[in-house]
C-alpha cells in the first residue's frame, strides 16, 4: 500500500510539473492556493452501505485555502487521474471547476458517485487532483491529491486503526462495522478528530447497552458479546 501511494504521488508531482511552463513556475508563496485537508497517505471511504436504498449520492471532500480570503467567488479545479484510479466515468461525476466562497478559507467539494454492481464485489479507487486556475494555485504536491475508495461491500476502513481499536470501538469486525453505519449513518468519519469519534462511539455503546437492557444482546459471529473499549461518557 505505502508502494502504492509513493507511486501516485510521483506520478501527479509529474504531471503536475510538466503542466507547467518552466517561465511560469512560480515560488510556493506566490499568490493564494488551495488543497485538500490531508494528505494523500490519508484516503477516504465512501460507502453505500450507510444508504442501501440510493444508486447515486455526494461525497463530501475538504479544501483548504492557503493565503488570504477574497471578497469575491473563486474558481478551482479537481481532476480525476485516471491512470491511477480503478473508477471509471460511470462510477462518478465532478463539474469543471468549482467555487471558493466570497471571504471563506475553506469549502466542501461533492463528488457525485454511483452504486454500480461492481462496487458491490469490490471497491473502486477513484485518484483526484487539484490544478491551477487563473484565480488559485494548488498547494502542497502531498495535499493535492484526494484518494476516494467507493464501496458496498464491508471491509475495515483506514480510520479504524490501532488507536480508534485499543480506546474506542474495540477489536475490528464486519458485523460492528455493518452496525456501526447502521447507527451512525456514517461510513467514515476522521480519526483525529477525536471529539467526533467519542461522540460516534457512544452512541454504537449506547445501542448496545439499550439492545442488551431489551433482552436483545448483540453478539459477535465468534458467540462472544459485542463490546466497545471506551470506559465512561
Amino acid at each position: 500500500m505505502k508502494l502504492f501511494r509513493n507511486t501516485i504521488i510521483m506520478f501527479v508531482a509529474l504531471a503536475m510539473m510538466q503542466s507547467c511552463k518552466k517561465d511560469e513556475i512560480m515560488r510556493y508563496d506566490a499568490g493564494d492556493h488551495v488543497q485538500f485537508n490531508k494528505s494523500y497517505t490519508d484516503s477516504s471511504m465512501f460507502s453505500f452501505l450507510a444508504i442501501p436504498n440510493d444508486d447515486e449520492a455526494q461525497a463530501p471532500l475538504i479544501v483548504e485555502l492557503v493565503g488570504k480570503p477574497s471578497d469575491k467567488d473563486r474558481q478551482y479545479k479537481i481532476s480525476v487521474v485516471k491512470d491511477q484510479s480503478t473508477a471509471t466515468p460511470q462510477h462518478y461525476s465532478l463539474p469543471a471547476t468549482f467555487t471558493l466562497k466570497a471571504n471563506r478559507t475553506s469549502d466542501t467539494a461533492w463528488i457525485t458517485v454511483k452504486k454500480l454492481p461492481d462496487i458491490s464485489v469490490k471497491p473502486v479507487r477513484l485518484v483526484m487532483m487539484i490544478e491551477s486556475t487563473d484565480e488559485l494555485k494548488y498547494g502542497q504536491v502531498d495535499y493535492c491529491v484526494s484518494i476516494l475508495n467507493i464501496s458496498n461491500v464491508i471491509a475495515r476502513p483506514d480510520w479504524w486503526d490501532q488507536n480508534v481499536e485499543w480506546y474506542y470501538l474495540g477489536e475490528y469486525s464486519d458485523k460492528k462495522y455493518k452496525l456501526f453505519i447502521q447507527v451512525t449513518g456514517l461510513s467514515e468519519i476522521n480519526s483525529a478528530d477525536i471529539d467526533a469519534v467519542r461522540y460516534y462511539t457512544m452512541k454504537l455503546k449506547s445501542y448496545l447497552l439499550q439492545e442488551k437492557d431489551a433482552g436483545r444482546t448483540v453478539y459477535e459471529d465468534n458467540g462472544q458479546e459485542m463490546i466497545v473499549e471506551m470506559i465512561g461518557g
